[in-house]
């Protein structure tokens, strides 16, 4: 559709090079209807819209039964009438239905002559097409475009046409803001109230409403107009009308058949994190004022233009796999419109949904983390700023657990306090409770193990210097107080590891590992800082009262933690006692591909058996791919894939990039689209209830670490790549120490450019052979994969 706005008494059309559909491997279609609440609320969770500051679900605008239509801002928690602390659904100012003569036109009442929306990925705009047929016969069209501003993240706006097809006569057009907004609860049909009304207020020109977070007292302001725009001249009615917690504003208009109409709806939202409260409505009035003046499509110009900036940068292109290439770009499209624009978190559903109340895992620094630090930087410092502010939460954590430092919790809101649920309904269908917030305890290092990974690729200094040496001495210290001295040996006792059908085990070796690395890591920058910088570490050490000989106490530990690894067949064992349980291999699958647990076995006992959830020391030797031999990546991923059940949106991902690395490639080939299609294929049957945010990430390191095969070493950087045999070439771009690197992948060559203010020359491993390539020139590279 072309979309109309208003400029003083006449309308102009915003053209087709602006808000028309791209090609069609930048879309998203989503074509006819269904009743059914799944079907329906999938739908909204695919076609969601964002900026990084609030998220918008792709909901029907009529709102129809079943719906689950949503708008969420990064960071609004409440907890309230909730068990703990929850992502808070705020009201909608996208809501339209459409009346004519006492009918109502929506899809579940209706027949539909057709219906299709269409997400365009490339411009972040929603469009939608429905023809309409009533039962009284009436037939009629209505077009909507939507979309969130990139570049101005408190703006939004709905672009509306309607066409009586075979009717003329009155029709009444309802838009507004709506208030009454719940969470979903725990329990079917349960629903929480976290909002409160504090102001409701209405123009001719303007609508607007300010609610109320209950416990945290956080005020969310929503300002809008909605005009017909199409006929300035045209005859109307206008009538305001408020319900409660709800405004609702109604044109009426005597339409004529085949003619269209054209409303324009501009919406700002704010909260009073960035206003001060007393000054939220004229602040809101006054953005409001300034858009409509401003007009609509200069705005959306800005917000194409802000797009097309972010896919110049975060593109991946693959030639020769047309369903890869859209899925992967389905899923750099989720990361782009979650990216956070001030130190908040990233939950494990993203924004799409308060799914698992919007907490923050070790999703965020292990599987999505990665795609910001090579790609914009300033993002995952926002996201490692929320660690560092969420610290007083963590080291609360510690203390009421009886140990010492900070341990980051493993479900993680507003201040770091761990608030994961007491309990919850688990596979087997029953109500449990939940251990993972006392024993998965890794968390605290996954969090470090993103910060060194961050430092690494960026050399941010300043953020080390200023934040990040705090967080790893406090977590250091956390774990120096947290493992049992057993004598000859240390150990960590009473763990989850990343395989969470396993409870209440010793010695983890994903956990294991990762604590003797982060140890040892705060020993070197103690040491080191102490070095070069003795006055920065002489202050940070008097205020956290650290000695040498505690930090000499961590290396102690560090060396002498249990890790069982045999060196002979190469294979880790996971826990304590692992390879004395019952031994399965998954051999039956269903029609989807997913394992099919062996007879006897159910979700019950299965905690008695070798069976896993989720790649676990796969994870392991992923995340230190050059502290382990071909030999042991191998015999493990032979081990453990034949016993991995894929019970989790983090495990397709793993086991394709250790894969390929194990030589397995047709089966990384395989679990790498699965992950890709997690969501548009709906693989575990939930994406109703939002994005997999960790699939999501884990999909583009599965194309830049697996198939590209990039990763860093000893401060440079390594390329081992290995493409599908459809793939004819793989293109993408990565940040690297302030250089743009550029990388096309061949099937028996590689292409680098790096970018850079100055000539120099950078060394560069591939496949082991070291070359030197010399910034802004362009440079081929042979290679063989083995």
């Amino acid at each position: 559709m072309e979309g109309y706005t208003a400029t003083g008494s006449a309308y102009v059309v915003v053209p087709d090079e602006i808000v028309g559909i791209s090609s069609e491997e930048w879309l998203l279609r989503k074509r006819g209807f269904r009743r059914s609440a799944r079907h329906i609320q999938i739908t909204e969770t695919l076609l969601t819209l964002g900026n990084g500051y609030l998220n918008l679900r792709g909901g029907l605008e009529e709102r129809p039964p079943g719906h689950s239509s949503g708008l969420y801002i990064s960071g609004i928690y409440d907890k309230c009438e909730a068990d703990v602390e929850e992502m808070v659904r705020c009201p909608l100012w996208t809501d339209l239905t459409l009346w004519s003569e006492g009918e109502a036109f929506c899809l579940s009442g209706c027949s539909r002559v057709e219906h299709e929306q269409v997400l365009d990925m490339k411009k972040g705009i929603l469009h939608r097409t429905t023809t309409y047929r009533h039962a009284s016969g009436r037939i009629l069209t209505l077009e909507t475009l939507r979309m969130v501003m990139m570049h101005n993240v408190h703006l939004g706006c709905m672009l509306v046409t309607i066409t009586p097809r075979n009717f003329s006569g009155s029709l009444r057009v309802f838009s507004g803001l709506d208030g009454e907004v719940c969470n979903r609860g725990f329990f079917e049909g349960e629903m929480l109230k976290h909002l409160q009304l504090e102001k409701i207020e209405r123009g001719r020109h303007f609508m607007y409403l300010e609610m109320k977070t209950r416990e945290q007292g956080i005020r969310i302001a929503e300002a809008a107009s909605w005009r017909l725009v199409s006929s300035p001249m045209h005859q109307l009615k206008w009538e305001p009308r408020i319900y409660g917690e709800r405004f609702t504003s109604e044109i009426t208009i005597d339409v004529r058949k085949g003619e269209s109409y054209s409303f324009e709806k501009l919406a700002v939202v704010t909260t009073s994190r960035e206003v001060p409260e007393k000054e939220m409505m004229k602040d809101s009035i006054c953005r409001l004022r300034s858009f409509v003046k401003r007009g609509v499509r200069a705005e959306i110009e800005e917000h194409v233009g802000a797009w097309e900036k972010l896919w110049k940068q975060a593109d991946v292109v693959v030639e020769g796999d047309w369903e890869a290439q859209r899925a992967i770009r389905f899923n750099i499209y989720q990361l782009l419109i979650n990216s956070p624009r001030t130190p908040t978190g990233i939950g494990a559903k993203f924004l799409s949904s308060e799914g698992y109340m919007g907490h923050v895992f070790w999703d965020t620094e292990i599987f999505i983390l990665p795609f910001y630090i090579y790609n914009f930087p300033e993002s995952a410092r926002q996201m490692l700023l929320y660690r560092y502010n969420t610290l007083p939460g963590a080291r609360k954590n510690a203390r009421n657990m009886g140990y010492r430092g900070a341990k980051y919790a493993w479900e993680s809101a507003t201040t770091g306090e761990d608030v994961t649920p007491r309990f919850a309904s688990k596979l087997e269908r029953t109500i449990r409770f939940i251990y993972t917030g006392r024993e998965e305890d890794h968390i605290v290092s996954d969090v470090i193990f993103g910060l060194e990974r961050y430092f690494r690729v960026t050399g941010d200094e300043a953020f080390l210097f200023d934040y990040g040496l705090e967080m790893i001495f406090l977590t250091a210290r956390f774990w120096a107080s947290r493992v049992v001295d057993a004598g000859d040996r240390y150990e960590i006792r009473c763990v989850i590891g990343p395989d969470e059908f396993h409870e209440h085990v010793d010695n983890n070796a994903y956990t294991n590992y990762l604590v003797k690395w982060h140890l040892n890591l705060a020993v070197m920058l103690f040491r080191y800082i102490g070095k070069t910088h003795p006055d920065l570490l002489d202050n940070l050490a008097v205020r956290l009262e650290l000695t040498g000989e505690e930090v000499d106490s961590w290396l102690e530990v560090s060396r002498g933690l249990k890790l069982s690894r045999d060196r002979e067949s190469g294979l880790i064992e996971q826990f304590d006692g692992y390879f004395d349980l019952r031994d399965y291999e998954l051999s039956r699958f269903d029609r989807s591909g997913h394992p099919v647990l062996p007879r006897g076995v159910t979700y019950r006992n299965i905690q008695s058996t070798q069976l896993i959830k989720q790649a676990d020391v796969l994870m392991l030797l992923l995340l230190f791919p050059h502290a382990f031999s071909q030999k042991e990546i191998i015999a493990n991923f032979t081990y453990y894939e034949k016993r991995t059940v894929h019970k989790s949106s983090l495990s397709h991902c793993i086991h394709a990039m250790m894969g390929i690395r194990a030589k397995k490639r047709l089966r990384a080939y395989s679990f790498f689209m699965k992950t890709a299609l997690f969501d548009l294929d709906n693989l575990h049957k939930n994406t109703d209830l939002g994005i997999h945010a960790a699939a999501v990430g884990g999909t583009w390191q599965a194309v830049i670490y697996g198939f590209g095969g990039l990763s860093i070493k000893s401060d440079r950087l390594a390329l081992n790549p290995w493409l599908p045999k459809k793939w004819r070439s793989l293109s993408f771009s990565v940040h690297w120490r302030s250089r743009a690197v550029d990388v096309t992948v061949f099937h028996n060559r590689v292409a680098v450019l790096i970018h850079s203010d100055e000539e120099e020359n950078i060394p560069l491993s591939l496949y082991r052979k070291m070359y030197m390539v010399t910034t802004n020139m362009k440079t081929e590279l042979p290679y063989c994969a083995s």
